[in-house]
């Protein structure tokens, strides 16, 4: 694992430990298996590695803007 990949990981894991709401852990986990059924289709481990990296940027992203903008509870 790249010393990069293994940042990005454990900011996702500080995000989320900061956040209890179950339905965002359920998320990341629903989207990280996702993304990685579908990298498993990239033949070249390079090509993979560039894309499982820009999925991580895209859920750190995305956990980022939640916390900076939680949805409303009604």
């Amino acid at each position: 694992m790249s010393p990069q990949r293994k940042r990005m990981e454990n900011a996702i894991r500080s995000l989320l430990d900061s956040h209890p709401d179950p339905a965002l852990h359920r998320w990341v986990v629903d989207t990280v298996a996702a993304f990685d059924l579908r990298l498993k289709g990239i033949a070249d481990p390079r090509e993979r590695d560039q894309a499982r990296q820009a999925a991580l940027v895209f859920i750190k992203a995305t956990l980022q803007n939640w916390s900076e903008n939680p949805p409303l509870k009604h």
